[in-house]
């Protein structure tokens, strides 16, 4: 018979023959609402509290239309500082996606399976409610549905402790790797609006990925070799000038050129990669901060963004359900659990939708942001107040 392990207790003389044979007092069962604030972001990205329900409404009561404390020209000198955090998360999660993609590769499939399944019921519902209604008045109603679908698919998992739930560790990985392919495929976004304006195709599609491969090898060269730490900061924060700068001169997504240069650093020998995500993990929080506030200050409030929150918001929450229906048994995990994990879209969704925003037209771009930042805060809002008795309910 296998001895019980000895108790430990601070009573004087030590555990009694009772505290033997009952055995050590089972932990308390870790409170829900501290794994619910604290949010992964994105992959490659360490949890943080709460960004897009506090943020978001700062942004708002910051920017033009409250207290104007970010004025419009403020915003538009912002510009460029957000194409490089948007940069940064691209690098952060191409980085990680390296590592990890040959450990999960079956998680990856679910985790892409899922993605698809969402974009396309957000797109398609979208698609179909501009054609019934006649709203938004706009000439690229379909970048603007295939840019929602990609802000839709995009998940944060909370940073729920593995130990606590079986099936922590499996959701929140599938969470963390469903944002990778619309990453790599969110340049599709411009092929309708090139087709319109008379713009070469392959230089839209091919451009991301020549200019990531560019600046993967430019970086591989520079801060690899450098041999002290400060020459190293500023061969990576001019290496990142250089993908933001490249990204806003030609007008390509700078999400998909750093997930391609994250890539290359870490197919690359040396150590690239993990120069890239020390120095950059030290800056993900304020830049996460960055862009929340600054989507929270550039809300709009529209007709068409009005209209357009609630196809969001249902097929959304539906392609979530389904998504996680079908890519479950790749996944080995239950339904219910892992659509639990993929409800909180966190900061990438919001990414997305400031990334389509300096791309598309003003009209189409100003919608998807507007819609997507109210989206955002009332689906964090829903894993506080819904996830936890959707949790007990699934066990």
């Amino acid at each position: 018979m296998t001895p019980r392990p000895e108790v430990r207790g601070r009573e004087l003389g030590g555990p009694d023959p009772l505290d033997r044979r009952v055995g050590p007092p089972r932990a308390a069962p870790a409170p829900v609402l501290p794994w619910l604030l604290r949010t992964r972001s994105a992959l490659g990205l360490s949890p943080s509290l709460t960004p897009a329900v506090v943020f978001l409404p700062l942004g708002v009561l910051l920017g033009p239309r409250a207290l104007r404390v970010l004025s419009e020209n403020t915003l538009a000198n912002l510009e460029l500082p957000v194409t490089i955090a948007l940069a940064v998360l691209g690098i952060l999660v191409g980085v990680a996606v390296g590592r990890e993609l040959r450990r999960f590769r079956r998680l990856f499939a679910a985790a892409s399976l899922e993605s698809c399944i969402t974009i396309l019921a957000v797109a398609g519902a979208t698609i179909y409610f501009i054609d019934r209604t006649g709203m938004p008045a706009s000439g690229s109603w379909l970048s603007l549905a295939l840019a929602l679908g990609f802000c839709a698919s995009a998940s944060s998992a909370t940073s729920a402790d593995p130990d606590s739930e079986p099936a922590a560790a499996v959701g929140t990985r599938v969470a963390d790797l469903d944002d990778v392919l619309p990453i790599a495929l969110a340049s599709c976004v411009l092929l309708p609006t090139a087709v319109g304006v008379g713009a070469r195709i392959e230089i839209v599609a091919i451009a991301p990925i020549a200019v990531g491969c560019a600046v993967g090898v430019i970086g591989w060269l520079l801060f690899d070799r450098a041999d002290s730490g400060g020459e190293r900061v500023v061969f990576v924060l001019g290496t990142l000038g250089l993908t933001g700068g490249a990204a806003a001169y030609l007008g390509i997504s700078p999400l998909t050129v750093g997930l391609v240069a994250g890539l290359c650093w870490t197919a690359l020998p040396g150590r690239a990669d993990r120069i890239a995500a020390l120095d950059l993990g030290r800056v993900q929080h304020p830049l996460v901060v960055l862009l929340l506030v600054t989507a929270g200050a550039l809300w709009t409030p529209s007709r068409a963004a009005l209209w357009l929150l609630a196809p969001y918001l249902l097929f959304r929450l539906a392609g979530k359900v389904a998504g996680a229906w079908v890519s479950a048994r790749l996944a080995e995990v239950g339904p219910a659990d892992l659509a639990s994990f993929l409800m909180p879209p966190g900061v990438l969704g919001i990414a997305f939708a400031l990334n389509f925003r300096q791309l598309l037209p003003e009209p189409a771009g100003a919608t998807i942001l507007s819609t997507v930042a109210v989206g955002t805060a009332a689906f964090e809002l829903f894993a506080l107040a819904v996830l936890p008795r959707w949790r007990q309910g699934a066990r």
